[in-house]
């Protein structure tokens, strides 16, 4: 079975400048494209191009509130009128199609689960923008506009059956809007979800994310944040998905993986500050796959969130498709990198111990 691609140049519509004005520019996008052409990908009959859907606004509002989907609606017509960017924060800009560009960024999502579940890919990534993953129900920002990975989730839930589902975020910077949305839980009484979100921490943007952030009420013990100071490299995700990860999903047993990929972890992103190298998220990879091969049937869907040096995020994208694609093999690699042991140190003896003691009360296996 093949593996699915969201992509449409309507993503590249959401036009707020180059990379020098700003760094989620559509300038990402036609990076990742113009390397998987110029590596054949495209043209392998193991992948297979989805063209999104636009989602429609009461898929929208399973996540956010009326009002702000107005509020972007009417940025985005003041935008069209004067002929200029509108800025709606200090780092999120709106063009004139920024709407129709978000509807369709969640929309490649709810589409590539649709291809899934009917069987027509294996698995897929959406090259989708603008991002979502620091929005929540009562605001943009961080680039973001509609939380695309919240959207999906309560998709699955409300639309399609799922019954519990796993989002894991490895973008470097934490996912906070998503975590806001389902620090309670699912917003709807269909499903139950946990969420694994990996992330630089300390005086970093957004702020957010402490392994003692763990969610409230029927959301409580699902939320499970692995904050990695500056410097951390490959080595410290096999710790997080080995310990507290992998013996959640068997405690847990997901029917569906949601993922929020972001490539700046890259240890020469301009935004971040940590020691990854671009195989590194395709190795994460490899172990969400046993997974989702023990549970959930090999559904994973991949969502584009960051990843700012244009190169390095292309050939880690093309890396996450082989290793979706079962060529593990194939991955493009770079001299590998690793973490000073005051760093290790910290992870074997202080984060990971302090976790499994704050998690130990919602699961069995700690």
């Amino acid at each position: 079975m093949t593996t699915g691609i969201v992509y449409d140049d309507i993503y590249l519509a959401h036009d707020i400048g180059t990379q020098l004005q700003h760094v989620e520019s559509h300038e990402r996008l036609i990076s990742i494209m113009n390397f998987l052409k110029e590596q054949h990908l495209l043209e392998d009959p193991s992948f297979k191009i989805i063209k999104p859907r636009k989602a429609t606004l009461d898929q929208i509002i399973y996540v956010h509130r009326e009002r702000l989907i107005k509020e972007i609606q009417e940025i985005c017509e003041l935008s069209a009128k004067t002929n200029r960017l509108q800025a709606i924060d200090t780092d999120t800009v709106a063009s004139p199609k920024t709407y129709e560009a978000s509807l369709f960024s969640v929309g490649g999502n709810l589409q590539a689960i649709d291809e899934i579940l009917n069987e027509n890919v294996k698995n897929a990534f959406a090259l989708v923008r603008p991002p979502g993953h620091h929005s929540n129900s009562h605001k943009f920002a961080g680039f973001c506009i509609f939380n695309n990975i919240a959207v999906a989730a309560e998709y699955l839930f409300r639309e399609k059956g799922v019954r519990k589902l796993v989002i894991i975020d490895w973008d470097c910077h934490h996912g906070n809007g998503t975590q806001d949305i389902f620090y309670q839980g699912s917003k709807s009484d269909s499903g139950e979800l946990v969420m694994f979100n990996s992330h630089q921490y300390g005086y970093f943007y957004p702020g957010t994310g402490n392994y003692n952030e763990i969610g409230i009420g029927k959301g409580e013990g699902k939320i499970i944040n692995y904050p990695m100071p500056a410097g951390s490299a490959d080595d410290v995700i096999p710790l997080f998905f080995d310990q507290i990860i992998a013996p959640i999903c068997d405690e847990f047993k997901p029917e569906f993986i949601l993922i929020s990929a972001g490539f700046d972890t890259h240890w020469t992103d301009q935004l971040t500050n940590m020691g990854w190298t671009y195989q590194a998220p395709a190795n994460y990879l490899k172990k969400i796959k046993t997974i989702a091969q023990k549970y959930a049937n090999d559904r994973i869907l991949i969502t584009l969130e960051g990843g700012y040096e244009l190169d390095k995020q292309a050939r880690a994208v093309f890396n996450c498709l082989k290793v979706l694609n079962d060529e593990d093999d194939r991955i493009i690699q770079e001299e590998p990198r690793s973490s000073r042991v005051e760093l290790l140190d910290y992870f074997n003896y202080k984060l990971i111990p302090a976790l499994k003691e704050k998690l130990k009360p919602y699961w069995e296996c700690f």
